[in-house]
């Protein structure tokens, strides 16, 4: 992956250029290190995707790591200190010890871990504690990483994805064989990684980051290929005079590492909706950080919660009041008004703002009044469906006039009102 920068557009365009799910093609190197990606369309068509049979087997198991910014590579906190991810094994191993001998008369004593597994409790202590390390955390539930993906706030603007990375864990330790890949510290005092439902990968020294490990690694395995690969598949054909069918099917290097490595973008919008439906699901700080940091996430939570939640009506009533206010001067103005045209002129006068001017005003005036005569029939007023017809009418063509929703809702409910008092009038007469 290049270390250069994109900016927000660059990132928007090739976000925008990825497959939807369930398509996948070779990542951008600039963004996602060729790991084979697509993007979804929101963050519930996310949900709705891992639902899919694929990830959902029980002879296959796949973990998740959701991210912030969609163009983050896979890399460790350590890892992230060096270029390209690599971390050199001697400042790797200095750390350690420089943690193990810190860490004296602190609760732990780390000398009494042993055996194969003593590195890794030690880092996974370490990240536990803020320590950086060499470890990638990831969960057996994609619905938790969805979580990390969006938990902490980002500006859509400069950040246009959020991304999930999608492993087949079982399908990697069956190609990979003897590599120990993937840890479940054997610790009992990190409850956090029990309630994530977590584990860590750990790469060998001097490996530039995980994504180009596993993909360096299957093809060196001879697993996967660089070039595509055919293959031949003979399926038997009822009712046919042919016996067998012959399909033919070929597949490139993203083809054959999308069973093994996956990367999903979502796009970063919508995420307080995101995080109240995962909060119905149970998946929360409080529940994922079982611990007086989690218990302090989850109040900042509900604070933020409360503050949008005031702001929105805050929104809302100024809206009301705007709505009254116009509606109250354009009835003074439609009194005015010698004939049915000039009020929707003057409607229009009230509600549209000065970007419009007065002559763009009349001649769109006009142009809804003439659409209100092409929809109106017989006793238009008295029916639902006859009304339905006539508010279609005018909501579509403020819309063509470029209208935002709140102004096209004001524009048509003063209008088709007048309309509907206008035609009471005439009938009553």
């Amino acid at each position: 992956m290049s270390n250069a920068k994109l900016s927000p557009e660059e990132l928007r365009a090739k976000l925008e250029s990825l497959p939807v799910w369930p398509d996948f093609r070779e990542g951008d190197p600039d963004v996602d290190g060729l790991i084979p990606t697509c993007r979804v369309e929101s963050w519930d068509k996310f949900i709705e995707a891992m639902r899919d049979p694929q990830h959902n087997r029980a002879a296959s198991e796949w973990v998740y790591r959701g991210q912030r910014g969609g163009d983050w590579p896979l890399a460790s906190t350590l890892g992230r200190k060096f270029d390209g991810g690599s971390i050199p094994a001697d400042k790797r191993q200095q750390l350690l010890s420089q943690f193990e001998l810190a860490m004296r008369g602190r609760g732990y004593d780390l000398s009494a871990f042993n055996g194969d597994d003593a590195e890794i409790e030690k880092w996974a202590i370490g990240q536990h504690h803020g320590l950086l390390t060499p470890l990638l955390d990831w969960t057996r539930s994609p619905f938790i990483a969805l979580f990390f993906a969006f938990s902490s706030p980002d500006d859509q603007e400069k950040n246009p994805s959020r991304s999930v990375y999608c492993v087949n864990m079982s399908a990697l330790r069956n190609a990979l064989g003897e590599q120990t890949l993937f840890r479940d510290p054997m610790g009992h005092n990190n409850s956090r990684l029990v309630n994530q439902a977590g584990l860590f990968t750990m790469i060998p020294d001097d490996d530039d980051n995980f994504a180009s490990y596993v993909i360096n690694t299957l093809q060196e395995e001879g697993v996967v290929s660089a070039e595509p690969v055919t293959q031949t598949a003979t399926v038997e054909s009822s009712g046919s005079e042919v016996p067998e069918v012959e399909y033919t099917i070929t597949d490139n290097l993203s083809d054959q590492l999308k069973q093994y490595i996956q990367k999903i973008h979502i796009p970063n919008s919508g995420r307080m909706d995101c995080l109240a439906t995962l909060r119905k699901m149970n998946i929360h700080n409080g529940t994922l950080f079982p611990d007086a940091q989690g218990a302090s996430l989850y109040c900042n939570d509900w604070l933020e919660r409360i503050l949008r939640e005031e702001k929105d009506e805050r929104a809302r009533a100024a809206e009301r009041g705007a709505r009254m206010t116009s509606t109250a001067a354009a009835k003074e103005a439609i009194a005015a008004a010698p004939d049915a045209l000039a009020a929707v002129k003057a409607i229009l006068g009230q509600s549209l703002g000065e970007e419009f001017s007065q002559q763009e005003k009349d001649d769109i005036a006009e142009r809804l009044y003439e659409r209100f005569q092409q929809d109106q029939s017989f006793d238009w007023h008295l029916s639902d469906s006859k009304t339905a017809k006539v508010k279609t009418g005018q909501r579509r063509l403020a819309a063509a006039f470029g209208f935002s929703d709140t102004l096209r809702e004001q524009v048509t409910d003063q209008l088709v009102e007048f309309y509907k008092a206008a035609a009471s009038g005439v009938s009553d007469a």
